[in-house]
């Protein structure tokens, strides 16, 4: 009798930790964020603010029409966060992957040229392929 129960013990406990372990999220792969353009939440400086992410590790941002800086350079994956450093050297920014969102953590960024990111806010993948335009149809 007490082996029964303490096998029905360590079968219910076997179950919840199998539940426990399949309701964490899957990995995050550069797949997954690759050949897509990333709108900021809020207004650009003239127009939207994208960040878009190339498969073969090159990125470029884009502050808005009015900015004449567009922060070519390179993107890399460590577990969730993505880093973006531009070419020159100046700029380097972190964001976790939230959702398919990129999420700017201000810790150890230097920000952007012409506006300012607060810690959380969010660059919402655009759902349009690269290479097509991206426009509000509001």
């Amino acid at each position: 009798m007490m082996k029964r129960r303490l096998v029905s013990v360590l079968l219910l406990l076997l179950v919840l930790l199998a539940a426990g372990c399949s309701s964490q999220p899957a990995a995050v792969t550069a797949d997954d964020l690759a050949d897509q353009v990333y709108i900021y939440e809020k207004e650009g400086f003239g127009s939207d603010f994208t960040i878009t992410l190339n498969s073969d590790g090159s990125m470029r941002w884009c502050e808005g029409l009015l900015s004449s800086y567009f922060g070519p350079g390179t993107w890399e994956l460590d577990g969730n966060t993505v880093t973006l450093t531009t070419d020159d050297g100046k700029f380097v920014n972190h964001f976790t992957v939230e959702d398919g969102a990129l999420v700017y953590q201000s810790a150890g960024s230097t920000g952007f040229m012409y506006l300012t990111v607060s810690d959380g806010e969010k660059f919402l993948p655009s759902g349009a392929p690269i290479g097509s335009s991206v426009t509000d149809e509001g």
